[in-house]
């Protein structure tokens, strides 16, 4: 499995000597974040619950000659967290960025909508994104810097129907955003969210070409994104130069959501 190969549009030393953890970065938007942050001189680890998966995003990252682990874990399991930080802190000493990209769905009308389904979005979407937050807190407290990156959604802002579950999620991701930055911006931590709109990625890959031509005419931009272009974002927000912006959510919709 290879990884997104489009130049970046940052300097190689912008986040040269940080460590940062990608969850979900087996594949599409998490793989394109892992690879733009590597470019920008990070050390980064990868986490995913499909070790074999993630593995080969890694290797790929290092046979181009950058500093990346691989790690399975399932956020949606605090044990699984827990250790995810600890190996981290064990390889590097220090936890500069975290981006909480891991999620799933479950989608159906909410009529139709079983509770386990429900349980099984929240649980890995919103509660799994504050387990990471939370754990990674403390190691970025005690170096009175860092930064977090949550991937919400535009969904999160708008609703959609079919996704009551994750559209909750993703709206939770909000809340809990603003939250965390209020409570810790004396401490030198900024958190922010981004919430993508519709990305070329497998997921946007099932819905019809009919359907998915619909979905253009409501994006004045008038084509889908790339996973770049929110691995872009994650850099930016990631950098010195977002230093006074925290508690913000940065949608990379093509204009889709105004």
């Amino acid at each position: 499995m290879d990884v997104p190969a489009a130049q970046s549009a940052f300097r190689e030393d912008l986040l040269s000597g940080k460590t940062a953890i990608v969850t979900g970065a087996s594949r599409g938007i998490g793989a394109a974040i892992a690879h733009r942050l590597c470019e920008a001189g990070a050390n980064v680890v990868l986490c995913s619950r499909s070790a074999e998966s993630v593995e080969q995003i890694a290797d790929t990252l290092t046979r181009k000659g950058y500093t990346a682990f691989s790690t399975a874990a399932d956020i949606s399991e605090k044990a699984d967290v827990e250790s995810l930080i600890e190996k981290t802190m064990e390889q590097f000493s220090h936890i500069d960025i975290l981006v909480n990209n891991a999620g799933i769905t479950r989608d159906t009308l909410i009529m139709r909508l079983k509770d386990e389904d429900w349980d099984a979005v929240l649980q890995t979407n919103l509660t799994g994104t504050m387990y990471c937050t939370r754990a990674v807190l403390r190691p970025m407290i005690r170096q009175r810097s860092g930064r977090i990156i949550n991937i919400s959604s535009v969904v999160g802002l708008s609703g959609n129907a079919g996704q009551a579950n994750y559209a909750a999620a993703k709206a939770g991701i909000i809340g809990l955003t603003k939250a965390t930055a209020k409570e810790v911006g004396t401490r030198g931590i900024t958190v922010n969210a981004i919430a993508p709109g519709f990305i070329t990625t497998d997921m946007t890959a099932q819905i019809s070409e009919k359907h998915q031509k619909q979905l253009v005419e409501l994006i004045p931009l008038r084509e889908f994104g790339h996973p770049e272009d929110v691995a872009d974002a994650v850099c930016f927000l990631a950098s010195d130069a977002a230093r006074y912006i925290t508690g913000q959510t940065l949608q990379v919709d093509g204009g889709m959501v105004m």
